[in-house]
């Protein structure tokens, strides 16, 4: 709240505040993952907090919890990364096979759930629940699967739509019917008895 009134020292104290646990996640992610590209952690860590604040000044990150807000950071570290290896590979040439096996991409540019889960969790369980969960996100149709993919990283239908080249309301259309064909999917696997205590909370 003092952020968003225009309090610099609460950025400050933020940033501090998260430091650690971001440098922490992209050594992690870079090690298990070979981000080779990320030649500076501590740049990557740096952008990855100002991208935070921004947030937070501009209102599109509202704090509920410490889970919330760690989920957040995780979510921007991922697609901040993401940034920085298409960067990377715009020199590359995009017909080099040899460059796209290196970096182990399916498509370029694509943002490959199955690796955030490997790269973000540590939990075995929790982790193996989010590769199920996005294996089914996966297996949507390309504007579904898309519009949720977009949606875990955090961006809001207004933010989508350019993306998508469609109207916001036509975004919020679409991803009402992802999410209902998603928990469709789902409903037909273990996932609810498996998984549920990840997503649901605990049950009584």
């Amino acid at each position: 709240m003092a952020l968003r009134r225009g309090e610099d020292e609460a950025g400050s104290a933020l940033v501090e505040r998260y430091r650690p646990f971001v440098l922490g996640r992209l050594k992690a992610a870079a090690r298990a993952r070979n981000w080779f590209w990320i030649d500076d952690i501590e740049d990557a860590t740096q952008e990855v907090l100002v991208r935070f604040v921004e947030a937070v000044r501009a209102g599109r990150f509202v704090y509920r919890d410490e889970s919330q807000l760690k989920g957040f950071l995780v979510r921007t570290a991922f697609y901040a990364v993401m940034q920085r290896q298409d960067d990377h590979l715009a020199t590359w040439s995009p017909d080099d096979e040899q460059a796209v096996a290196r970096l182990g991409l399916d498509r370029v540019g694509e943002f490959r759930l199955p690796a955030f889960s490997a790269a973000a969790f540590d939990t075995l369980g929790r982790r193996e629940c989010l590769e199920e969960l996005y294996r089914a996100v996966d297996s949507l149709p390309v504007a579904r699967a898309q519009v949720l993919r977009l949606t875990m990283l955090g961006l809001r239908p207004r933010e989508i739509a350019p993306v998508m080249e469609r109207s916001a309301n036509a975004v919020s259309v679409l991803k009402t019917h992802a999410l209902a064909e998603l928990r469709e999917a789902l409903a037909e696997t273990e996932f609810e008895a498996n998984c549920g205590k990840y997503f649901l909370g605990e049950r009584t």
